[in-house]
């Protein structure tokens, strides 16, 4: 990892990170998030993404509320938080949203469990909750996930289209608790040797809780790890979640009209990890898509965390399945100065990355010019706003 400026960080592929920015430069954020459950996020231990059981359900959902409504409807809570008080990622994502008004908003919903006080929300082909990675039948069944990830293609085809005639970018960030432990499960489905690669919404991270996780999965379909490698899809309907081959889809569809940034940390390495599979099983065409316009973009939380490697997994993820240029940076957040013990809880692992932040934190500091120490205080008025 190297510092380009005090802005972000470069990650892995340093060597194109400056072409994708400039290929950016002048243009206004376009955000979409894709919002989806897994029942795996009330596996005990695995996430830290609400305080409870119950509240778990909810995060999603107030995710998207936060960003269309500038409040969690369903939530008396304000914004979804991290047992340890940390206040959700939502705060960064909602930041950027007052500091760039002109960032068109789109909730796009693969799975939602409790639907949103939201009208302007896109249901995808094939939207369902997924059961437990733990289950190894993580969707109902390999054409739920082609479904998914042809009408993420379908959308990202449309929405790249509009991006590139109206000077947007597109942003597609995730919100889906429990969704590092689906990454692993697809990681390793895929024969990617991921293990400890993957982050986690607390300090410690709970590998062994998470690894067992998708062991049980594997157990239940009888099957070992890369048994996935030439069906990636059916390895998404196994041990992943809805998500994953929406997105991939929709990144894949997009990067053929404008730039792409894929927001969010090791769940979106997964992403990368599916579309690259996809390409080299010959379901996608190479040549049909430009991989060069993805950039993934996560928070210095996540691309700094000692027990995990963002870096390492993309260079695990090319191992096993050849040069695929996607670019990963984070934004260079930093919240040891901040006024709330909430926020600073941040520093000490909790929380990290979702909804977007990271890329939105970078969106919002390259369109103003900011440096992360000048955003905090635009942060830390989202925190006032959303939670007390």
């Amino acid at each position: 990892m190297v510092n380009i400026n005090k802005k972000l960080i470069g990650v892995y592929h340093l060597e194109i990170i400056n072409d994708f920015l400039n290929s950016i430069n002048g243009l206004t954020p376009y955000f979409s998030l894709v919002a989806a459950y897994t029942a795996t996020v009330q596996i005990p231990g695995v996430s830290g993404a609400g305080i409870t059981s119950e509240l778990r359900e909810l995060t999603a959902t107030a995710d998207v509320e936060i960003l269309a409504l500038g409040k969690a409807v369903c939530l008396q809570e304000g914004v979804p938080s991290n047992p340890s008080g940390a206040p959700g990622p939502s705060i960064i994502t909602h930041a950027a949203f007052k500091l760039i008004p002109e960032m068109t908003y789109l909730p796009i919903d693969v799975g939602l469990k409790i639907m949103p006080a939201v009208k302007s929300i896109v249901k995808l082909e094939g939207a369902s909750q997924a059961k437990a990675v733990s289950s190894g039948q993580a969707l109902e069944n390999e054409a739920q996930a082609q479904k998914l990830f042809y009408s993420g293609w379908k959308l990202g085809v449309k929405l790249g289209s509009e991006c590139a005639n109206s000077g947007h970018y597109l942003i597609i960030a995730e919100t889906i608790p429990g969704g590092t432990t689906t990454a692993l499960g697809l990681l390793l489905a895929l024969g990617i040797n991921a293990e400890e690669l993957v982050s986690s919404s607390m300090p410690g991270n709970a590998h062994h809780l998470k690894l067992e996780a998708v062991k049980q999965g594997f157990q239940a379909l009888g099957k070992e790890k890369g048994a996935f490698a030439k069906t990636p899809l059916a390895g998404v309907a196994a041990l992943g979640d809805t998500m994953q081959p929406a997105v991939a889809g929709m990144a894949m569809g997009a990067s053929i009209h404008c730039p792409v940034m894929l927001g969010g940390g090791t769940q979106m390495a997964a992403v990368v990890a599916l579309a690259a599979a996809l390409v080299k099983n010959g379901e996608v065409d190479r040549t049909r898509i430009k991989p060069e316009n993805i950039a993934l973009v996560t928070t210095r939380w996540v691309s700094e965390d000692a027990t995990a490697d963002l870096s390492g997994l993309g260079a695990a993820i090319e191992t096993k399945f050849g040069p695929f240029p996607v670019c990963y940076m984070s934004a260079n957040l930093d919240f040891s100065q901040s006024k709330y013990p909430g926020m600073r809880q941040y520093e000490l692992g909790f929380v990290k990355e979702g909804v977007g932040a990271g890329a939105a934190a970078l969106a919002a500091m390259l369109t103003k010019n900011l440096d992360p120490d000048e955003f905090l205080p635009y942060i830390e008025r989202s925190y006032e706003q959303l939670c007390l």
